[in-house]
């Protein structure tokens, strides 16, 4: 093989392996994040200022961004995202929610109300648009109650793998909020917990929610939730009895449909069990 040929080839060679390698550190920062973001930031600092772009790089600088946001360096978190939004492209919508989401955080529940509205009209298909209507929803529901200081700061800090400095503001919306506010913060928590496999956690906190709310507006959430904590203990038959009791105590609510399903196979589970 000819030298210029042999030295394009090491090029083109030396090139794949830099890209094989940006992907890998995006992949294993993904994997860092939840247990060591400053660990995943380091990961990710390489690919974002690296040289070589690829479609890996829009992916990296958005996890790079909810890094920081996890390390509480909100404002550097925002101007990854508004660099996004600024460029267009796929990340932008995902940007732009985020960025919303970070007003919400921090206590601006007008601006956030007015940019997720934007946002809501723009791409009503993307993956993030039911977010989006979501967090819009709660924001305009509970715009005027003080207790919403306290839902949004609880979220954010149990997003920074803080949940023990979380729970003095779950408590104040527990204890405090107006009844609608309390109950669906009593469901985000149990869901939290869930997900974090602290299951004991999660089941008290849906049976609470279901002892203080029985007309709730999210109390069969709050049943299908305990019942998914049922059966992931192997309790089939009690997560059977409690999907057919939100179906018997509440036939007309907008998940009886879905609940219906669960009960069916639920039922299947124990016969063939």
């Amino acid at each position: 093989m000819k030298i210029p040929v042999l030295i394009c080839t090491l090029g083109l060679w030396s090139a794949a392996a830099a890209t094989t390698d940006l992907q890998a550190q995006v992949e294993q920062a993904r994997l860092l994040l939840e247990h060591d973001a400053q660990a995943a930031c380091t990961a990710l600092q390489a690919v974002v200022e690296a040289p070589q772009r690829g479609p890996w790089t829009e992916p990296a600088r958005l996890l790079f961004a909810e890094c920081n946001l996890r390390l509480d360096d909100l404002d550097r978190a925002d101007r990854v995202w508004s660099d996004l939004e600024k460029r267009g492209g796929p990340a932008a919508y995902t940007a732009r929610y985020y960025r919303a989401e970070l007003l919400y955080f921090r206590g601006d529940f007008a601006a956030a109300i007015a940019s997720l509205a934007v946002l809501s009209a723009t791409n009503p298909n993307h993956d993030f648009a039911n977010d989006a209507l979501a967090l819009l929803a709660v924001c305009e529901e509970y715009a005027a109650s003080e207790g919403l200081a306290d839902l949004s700061r609880a979220q954010l800090l149990e997003r920074q793998g803080q949940s023990e400095a979380a729970d003095a503001h779950w408590a104040a919306l527990e204890e405090g909020a107006d009844p609608g506010l309390a109950e669906w913060s009593l469901l985000i928590r149990a869901g939290l917990r869930s997900q974090q496999d602290r299951l004991d956690e999660a089941m008290t906190l849906y049976q609470r929610q279901i002892a203080r709310f029985p007309q709730g507006e999210h109390i069969v959430a709050a049943h299908l939730g305990l019942a998914a904590l049922y059966e992931r203990q192997g309790a089939i038959e009690q997560a059977l009895k409690t999907c057919e009791t939100a179906l018997l105590q509440h036939p007309h609510d907008a998940r009886a449909p879905e609940t219906r399903l669960h009960i069916e196979r639920l039922r299947h589970l124990r016969e063939s069990g």
